[in-house]
Parts: C-alpha cells; sequence; structure tokens
C-alpha cells in the first residue's frame, strides 16, 4: 500500500474528532467518562473540536447535555439510550450503525460487501479489532477508527476512501437519530460527526454538496 503524508495540519484535528466519536459510538459511555467529558477540561476539548470543524453550535449543545445531571444519572440514562438506539432491541425505533444496514436499496441487510471491504481496510492499515469486541468490521466506531488509523500513518487514498465510504452512509444514519432521539445527546454526536465528514472532504480537497448541505441544515437546527 503506498504511503503518501498528509501534510495540512487539520488532519490533526480530525485524528481527534475521530478517536473521540469512534469511542463514543463504540459503547456506552460510564460514569467516570461523562465525568471526564463534563469536567472544565472535557468541555473545553469538545468545544475544541466544534471550533476546528466550524461546528461549535454542535459542540456547545454536548457540552451543556453533560452538565444537565450528575455523571452517575447521566450515565445511566445515555447507557439506556445507547442500548435503544444502537442495539436494536426493537428495531423499528433503532438506528443501526452499520454501513451494511444503510445501503441504496433500502433494505437494512447487515454484512456482505461493506464488512468485507472494510476487513481488507484493516488487514492493510495493519488495525486489529480487540478480541473482546464482537461488532463487525463496518461498525460505525470501527470505521472512524480506522479513519484515525489512516490519518496517522499517512495514508491519503485509504483516508480519502475512508471518507467516501462514510459520507455515503452517515448522513443517512444522522438523519434516522434527529427522527428517532430529537433534541438527544446521540442526535447531537451525529451533527458533529457530519462536520467530520465535512471537514475531512475540505482537508482532501474532496467535495460532496449533499454533505456539506445536511451539515449545514443541522448547524441551522442548533442556532
Amino acid at each position: 500500500m503506498s504511503q503518501d503524508a498528509i501534510t495540512d495540519p487539520d488532519a490533526s484535528t480530525l485524528i481527534v474528532a475521530a478517536e473521540w466519536l469512534s469511542g463514543l459510538f463504540m459503547a456506552p459511555m460510564s460514569s467516570q467518562q461523562v465525568a471526564q467529558a463534563g469536567s472544565a477540561s472535557g468541555q473545553n476539548a469538545l468545544r475544541w473540536i466544534g471550533t476546528q470543524l466550524q461546528a461549535p453550535a454542535a459542540a456547545e449543545a454536548l457540552c451543556d447535555k453533560l452538565t444537565q445531571d450528575t455523571p452517575e444519572n447521566l450515565a445511566v440514562h445515555l447507557q439506556r439510550r445507547y442500548t435503544a438506539l444502537f442495539e436494536g432491541i426493537f428495531r423499528h425505533r433503532a438506528v443501526l450503525p452499520y454501513e451494511s444496514a444503510w445501503q441504496e436499496n433500502g433494505v437494512p441487510t447487515l454484512g456482505g460487501k461493506p464488512v468485507a471491504e472494510m476487513e481488507a481496510i484493516l488487514r492493510d492499515l495493519d488495525v486489529h479489532v480487540s478480541a473482546d469486541c464482537c461488532e463487525p468490521a463496518d461498525h460505525l466506531a470501527i470505521e472512524l477508527a480506522a479513519l484515525t488509523a489512516a490519518l496517522g500513518g499517512g495514508y491519503t487514498s485509504v483516508t480519502t476512501e475512508l471518507v467516501r465510504r462514510l459520507q455515503g452512509w452517515v448522513p443517512g444514519f444522522v438523519q434516522s437519530l434527529e427522527n428517532l432521539d430529537p433534541e438527544g445527546f446521540y442526535a447531537g454526536s451525529g451533527k458533529l460527526l457530519l462536520a467530520l465528514i465535512r471537514t475531512a472532504q475540505s482537508v482532501l480537497f474532496m467535495t460532496d454538496p449533499a454533505v456539506v448541505s445536511a451539515n449545514e441544515q443541522c448547524e441551522g437546527e442548533f442556532a
């Protein structure tokens, strides 16, 4: 695999944001993680991400939600919302965080080509999913972790491919989050995710009016 250095300084912002969002969508936040994210330093870091991604309103909304209750109570609430939204207990109220669930045919079929393609990308990056993770390779958190690795390793072509993959299905995923979790923490996180994709496109000199338009619409809802 060819390695072409990404020298744009904004790439470091993408790494921080992608890593943070990957952890957020991989598993429910613990009370310790909620406390850290809601601390002064945690909120400053989140606001910095929002500013760098040109989505300060989305970041500020998340900061507000992280201080609305005690870390223990917030962790319980977020764990319940995570389970309800992402683990598919009630399928008609779930927003499955898998690329294969958001294919153009509109039929949410898990597995198949997206998983195989992501497994190949992970091998190329020499990235290994931890043994205790039972999620397939096309899980949103894993795709974001791969993006972090590609950016950190300077693999421009793989980074570009991953951003294109994300822009192909994440807008629909975020829209469903907004429908099922209006004003919720995860819907707000989805807005920051769209901002990450938009910024990644800018860094990589990519353009996709559909994604930019979707992100601008989300930002307007926070205004």
